[in-house]
């Protein structure tokens, strides 16, 4: 897996449990950023294994630190699936606000580009 990939692993991994719930659609919306991304189902679920020993804190600071490693525009496609996977339960919960808007201003991401572009990316398919 490339960063930009490993990023986004860890950072969704993060964002999906932030509210306590990880439910049909997130799975559903994973699978389907995996897919589009070209994640493999086996680096997934190795991915899966990696973290059961991290901390939510060292799980935050790996992501951030592979998004950091990136370029611009793969930091925003980042974000993008971020900020629309926080949206797929059809409840964006004031925990994955607060994650969203705190790691954006750390990776030094512009909310606005990545509202954008979200709005111009296709939902994710219905379950």
């Amino acid at each position: 897996m490339d960063t930009r990939q490993q990023a986004l692993l860890y950072l969704t991994y993060l964002l999906v449990y932030s509210d306590g719930e990880f439910d049909d659609r997130e799975r559903h919306a994973i699978k389907h950023i995996c897919g589009v991304e070209g994640i493999s189902d086996d680096d997934y679920q190795g991915f899966l294994i990696g973290c059961q020993d991290l901390t939510e804190r060292e799980i935050f600071e790996k992501g951030l630190s592979l998004v950091e490693e990136c370029d611009e525009d793969a930091k925003t496609a980042v974000f993008v699936w971020l900020y629309k996977l926080s949206e797929a339960d059809g409840t964006v919960h004031a925990k994955e606000v607060r994650f969203l808007l705190y790691s954006l201003r750390r990776a030094s991401i512009n909310f606005d580009k990545v509202k954008e572009t979200a709005s111009q990316t296709p939902d994710f398919p219905s379950i």
